[in-house]
């Protein structure tokens, strides 16, 4: 490959969270190769050119007096030599906005008006690095069926998704992102990202955020340490003994995640009720012993 000829004042690399410095992007800023000074605000700027939202997004970058990363102020000067033409970025999400006269109670009360069906959050399923087509044609239409808004792919290793027999597609949107940091940039605000790999949280104990993404791993070498770093919350599925793997199949892991949150958003209340009751009439104590008509008609009188 041919070396380009354009100068070259500064570099400057960003990464998205989950992503290492090596895989990041790479704005060049041409110039005459000698000194070379950027502010602040000028760098936040040439992030925004190759398509960066400012808004969404907060800078830091790597101060290695202090060997660790720093707010970018918008007036501090940095300079670029021969010696040193290369400025490492790093985003993290901007702090969510919230209207100064709403106060804790006003949102309590705006969000108890949700309706019943609101109560299934807003949440999205996808794979990074799958291999796969059957299994995400699988985990998609299992998506579709418990209530998904989107599944993704990132990286993927298969052209096509023959597996998807229903014809998911024509009802949820499906995203194919080439790299972590397309998938960062264009994930929804507002939803925390939740690691399904093994060594997290058992899925049993684990309260699902009201808006999510899950991030599965690849079937064969599960979900990059860099990746796990940048979610906020971490499951796992639980084995019926400590001898057996808890390695599952991506689909099924998807769709038995997706299956959790649904029975416990959408049915948790009824479930807790026919418990708190503990006997049900024309029946032994205990959920077990009760019959679908006999949940329902405890909840009508309780």
């Amino acid at each position: 490959m041919q070396a380009d000829p354009r100068p070259v004042a500064a570099i400057l690399r960003y990464v998205y969270p989950g992503v290492t410095p090596k895989n990041g992007r790479v704005v060049v800023v041409e110039g005459d190769g000698g000194c070379f000074e950027m502010r602040g605000g000028e760098v936040v700027e040439r992030l925004v050119g190759d398509g960066v939202d400012a808004a969404r997004w907060d800078v830091r970058y790597y101060n290695k007096t202090h060997e660790g990363w720093m707010k970018l102020p918008p007036e501090e000067t940095f300079a670029f030599s021969d010696d040193r033409r290369m400025l490492e970025l790093m985003l993290e999400p901007a702090p969510e906005p919230r209207d100064a006269l709403e106060d804790e109670d006003d949102r309590r009360r705006r969000e108890s008006l949700r309706s019943e069906r609101s109560r299934d959050g807003y949440f999205g399923v996808g794979v990074v690095g799958g291999k796969n087509e059957h299994n995400n044609g699988t985990l998609w239409r299992s998506a579709w069926q418990l209530g998904c808004a989107f599944t993704f792919t990132v990286g993927a290793r298969f052209a096509k998704t023959s597996a998807d027999t229903t014809k998911t597609w024509t009802s949820l949107p499906a995203y194919d992102y080439e790299d972590f940091n397309a998938f960062a940039a264009a994930s929804p605000r507002g939803a925390p990202w939740v690691a399904v790999e093994m060594g997290g949280t058992p899925l049993a104990d684990f309260t699902h955020p009201d808006r999510a993404v899950y991030i599965l791993g690849s079937e064969d070498n599960g979900l990059p340490s860099s990746v796990l770093r940048a979610c906020a919350h971490h499951v796992s599925l639980p084995v019926a003994s400590p001898d057996r793997t808890s390695s599952f199949n991506v689909a099924v892991t998807g769709a038995l995640v997706l299956h959790d949150r649904l029975q416990k958003r959408r049915l948790g209340n009824e479930v807790a009720a026919v418990r708190e009751g503990d006997a049900l009439r024309g029946g032994r104590a205990g959920v077990d012993s009760a019959k679908p008509s006999q949940v329902i008609e405890a909840n009508k009188n309780a």
